[in-house]
Protein backbone atom coordinates (compact mmCIF):
# COMPACT_ATOMS: atom_id res chain seq x y z
CA UNK A 1 0.00 0.00 0.00
CA UNK A 2 0.94 3.29 -0.99
CA UNK A 3 0.64 6.89 0.50
CA UNK A 4 -0.94 7.81 3.84
CA UNK A 5 -3.18 5.38 5.98
CA UNK A 6 -6.71 5.33 5.93
CA UNK A 7 -8.25 7.66 8.64
CA UNK A 8 -10.53 4.61 9.85
CA UNK A 9 -6.90 3.17 10.53
CA UNK A 10 -5.51 6.57 12.20
CA UNK A 11 -9.00 6.70 14.25
CA UNK A 12 -8.63 2.67 15.60
CA UNK A 13 -4.86 3.60 16.94
CA UNK A 14 -5.89 6.98 18.14
CA UNK A 15 -8.59 4.82 20.00
CA UNK A 16 -6.44 1.93 21.16
CA UNK A 17 -4.10 4.83 22.40
CA UNK A 18 -6.99 6.30 24.85
CA UNK A 19 -7.72 3.12 25.83
CA UNK A 20 -4.19 2.31 27.07
CA UNK A 21 -4.28 4.87 29.10
CA UNK A 22 -7.25 4.37 30.53
CA UNK A 23 -6.36 1.03 31.53
CA UNK A 24 -3.28 2.38 32.98
CA UNK A 25 -4.89 5.07 34.85
CA UNK A 26 -7.20 2.50 36.11
CA UNK A 27 -4.35 0.14 37.17
CA UNK A 28 -2.79 2.76 39.39
CA UNK A 29 -6.54 3.76 41.02
CA UNK A 30 -6.83 -0.33 41.69
CA UNK A 31 -2.95 0.16 42.96
CA UNK A 32 -3.96 2.54 45.33
CA UNK A 33 -6.95 0.56 46.80
CA UNK A 34 -4.91 -2.47 46.74
CA UNK A 35 -2.25 -0.51 49.26
CA UNK A 36 -5.52 1.05 50.88
CA UNK A 37 -6.70 -2.13 51.97
CA UNK A 38 -3.44 -3.71 53.30
CA UNK A 39 -3.53 -0.88 55.70
CA UNK A 40 -7.05 -1.43 56.89
CA UNK A 41 -5.52 -5.52 57.18
CA UNK A 42 -2.91 -3.34 59.21
CA UNK A 43 -0.18 -4.92 56.51
CA UNK A 44 2.46 -1.82 56.02
CA UNK A 45 5.03 -4.29 54.23
CA UNK A 46 2.32 -5.43 51.36
CA UNK A 47 1.04 -1.65 51.67
CA UNK A 48 4.55 -0.97 50.55
CA UNK A 49 5.10 -3.46 48.05
CA UNK A 50 1.51 -2.04 46.58
CA UNK A 51 3.13 1.57 46.81
CA UNK A 52 5.88 0.57 45.05
CA UNK A 53 4.42 -0.04 41.63
CA UNK A 54 3.08 3.53 41.14
CA UNK A 55 5.48 5.81 39.43
CA UNK A 56 5.91 8.71 40.90
CA UNK A 57 3.64 11.30 39.67
CA UNK A 58 0.77 9.29 41.29
CA UNK A 59 2.62 8.85 44.36
CA UNK A 60 2.39 12.24 44.87
CA UNK A 61 -1.39 12.65 44.20
CA UNK A 62 -1.90 9.40 46.29
CA UNK A 63 0.17 10.91 48.76
CA UNK A 64 -2.43 14.15 48.13
CA UNK A 65 -5.44 11.74 48.73
CA UNK A 66 -4.59 10.29 51.73
CA UNK A 67 -3.80 13.40 53.52
CA UNK A 68 -7.16 14.52 52.13
CA UNK A 69 -9.16 11.57 53.58
CA UNK A 70 -7.11 11.60 56.37
CA UNK A 71 -8.74 15.23 57.05
CA UNK A 72 -12.08 14.33 55.97
CA UNK A 73 -11.97 11.42 58.52
CA UNK A 74 -10.57 13.38 61.37
CA UNK A 75 -13.45 15.73 60.87
CA UNK A 76 -15.93 12.99 60.92
CA UNK A 77 -15.06 11.54 64.09
CA UNK A 78 -15.03 15.04 65.43
CA UNK A 79 -18.98 15.24 64.45
CA UNK A 80 -19.47 11.92 66.20
CA UNK A 81 -17.69 12.65 69.08
CA UNK A 82 -19.34 15.83 70.07
CA UNK A 83 -22.69 15.53 68.26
Amino acid sequence: MTGDEPQWAKDLRAAAEKAAEAFTHTGHILTAQEAMGWIYRGDLAAAQRAVAKLPADKLAELSAAAAALAALADEEMARHAHP
